[in-house]
């Protein structure tokens, strides 16, 4: 295909708007082209032999579902990472060397990258809902590319025709076999005898296969059990706690340099400590769990209360505003059509006083309900922040607790480490290691080395305390902040929502009344 003759394009704002209007129906068209195209209502578009170099400008149209880029010079895939609607994208007939840019586009079921110039099969990672893949006419080799598309469990359509790796006599076989709900390959269906022959020959890789997607399933299954963990754990603000005291061991470097002097009683000493540790940790756990749980219900209650009180005014305003606007109705038509002066003066009348009525009527029902509203939020904040001292009270009393047991642990631990050093200076004990013969010999260093571990434990507990303390503070202010600032966001759109109803009512009665002399 040459485009010698056409100047390279970048997609802009006229061609989209152009693409969009060879789309639509002649009649539709007309109408978008006076008043305009609802980006949000585009869910597909056609930008197919437009001579396309750089994708570009399509962030406006996140509702795409369907994007046809085919027939282009395009050479990269890009700037389309944030239509995350998008189902079906078409990328054939164009200069793309590399798979890549796609990361985002998590809903694509149906890709199409035929004829271009790619040769590593990558950058689809992701997109764990493909099912039709199209990868023909480009440089893919070896059998070993193919292996990257085992892991779409969803693909049930491939076409790798016109690569060098289809010429493989082991290449059909190979993908029946190990794709194993794969139902069209290279434009044919696959049959059963064919799929049989194939996992006959590759039964050895096919148990591998297996095994290690068993392996990956519950290594995936294990992950998204711990994320989910980690997600309420973190809403409790105990992030961490569950590793705490592993952590204040292992990753503490002086620890270890002294646990070569007396291995056996520090490691009675430490599961001696763990275990008082565990207790405290436990209980700290579950209360926290259950009052995070107890912050959510009281959230999700006051949601309702409000939703319900702001339901019954909208009922009551609404039935109010109904007889108006039937009122309003009926008494414009007598302005409109009646010949009496008098009779129009009345309609007139009445139809301004009921303005003013519905007007004081609707700020009247806006009043009380904020009044409503302040009293629901007011006894909100009080057990939100009744819920977010007990969790900071019994917070700090298990951290002083914790450091209790630590201050507990140091003294034995330090007892310990100097009833060896003294045996060593005695020469009771012979076979040591430099470096700990080197700490051994220097008391100073010593409780240095013995100081600087403790240190290090009693800031990981710090350190944890501190997570749960500013958490449940940070969340107490941010919650009620927010729940004031939606109360003010809504009285302000609810206010500005009469004052355009009256204005329009007022509007028409003026025009009704130019119009009745």
């Amino acid at each position: 295909m040459s485009y010698n003759t056409i100047e390279p394009t970048v997609i802009d704002e006229d061609l989209i708007r152009k693409a969009i209007n060879e789309q639509l129906t002649l009649e539709i068209a007309d109408i978008a082209r006076k008043e305009g195209v609802d980006v949000e209502e585009v869910t597909s578009l056609r930008l197919d032999y437009k001579n396309i170099l750089k994708i570009d400008n399509l962030w406006i149209y996140s509702n795409i579902t369907k994007l046809q880029l085919d027939n282009n010079i395009i050479e990269r895939i890009e700037n389309i990472g944030f239509l995350v609607n998008l189902q079906w994208l078409d990328l054939s007939f164009n200069n793309i060397s590399k798979i890549e840019g796609l990361d985002k586009l998590v809903n694509l079921t149906d890709l199409t990258l035929f004829n271009n110039r790619i040769n590593k099969l990558e950058g689809l990672d992701d997109l764990v809902n493909l099912q039709v893949f199209s990868i023909g006419n480009n440089n893919i080799q070896g059998l070993e590319e193919l292996q990257y598309l085992l892991r779409f469990e969803y693909l049930r359509v491939l076409n790798c025709a016109g690569n060098p790796v289809a010429k493989n006599p082991n290449y059909k076989p190979y993908c029946l076999a190990h794709m194993k709900d794969l139902k069209y390959l290279d434009y044919r269906m696959v049959d059963d005898e064919s799929i049989k022959a194939a996992r006959e020959k590759y039964i050895d890789s096919i148990i591998a296969q297996e095994q290690e997607e068993k392996a990956a399933k519950t290594k995936k299954e294990e992950a998204q059990k711990k994320a989910e963990t980690d997600s309420i754990y973190n809403k409790a603000h105990i992030l961490g706690i569950d590793t705490l005291f592993d952590s204040m061991f292992g990753d503490d470097p002086d620890f270890q340099k002294l646990v070569p002097i007396a291995p056996a009683i520090i490691f009675e000493l430490r599961e001696d400590y763990r275990a008082k540790f565990d207790i405290i940790i436990q209980e700290l756990k579950l209360f926290q769990l259950k009052k995070s749980q107890e912050r959510t219900d009281e959230m999700n209650m006051v949601d309702r209360a409000l939703s319900e009180v702001n339901g019954a005014s909208d009922k009551i305003c609404m039935e109010k505003l109904e007889i108006f606007q039937h009122q309003k109705k009926e008494l414009l038509k007598i302005v409109l059509n009646s010949r009496s002066s008098k009779e129009i003066d009345e309609a007139l009348k009445t139809i301004k006083n009921s303005t003013v009525q519905l007007s004081d009527f609707l700020m009247g029902a806006e009043m009380v309900l904020v009044e409503q509203f302040e009293d629901v939020i007011k006894e909100f904040e009080r057990s939100y922040q009744e819920l977010c001292s007990a969790c900071s009270e019994f917070g700090q009393s298990s951290f002083s607790r914790l450091r209790e047991l630590e201050a507990e642990h140091q003294e034995k631990f330090t007892e310990a480490i100097i009833a060896m050093c003294e045996r060593f200076n005695k020469g009771d004990i012979e076979e040591v290691d430099d470096e700990i013969r080197d700490i051994m010999s220097d008391r100073d260093v010593l409780m240095n080395v013995i100081s600087a571990s403790h240190d290090f434990r009693i800031a990981k507990i710090d350190a944890q305390e501190d997570l749960l303390s500013t958490g449940i503070a940070a969340d107490q202010e941010q919650v009620i902040k927010k729940m004031q600032a939606s109360e003010i966001a809504r009285n302000r759109n609810r206010v500005c929502e009469i004052i355009s109803i009256l204005d329009k009512s007022n509007a028409e009665i003026d025009a009704a009344e130019e119009n009745s002399y």
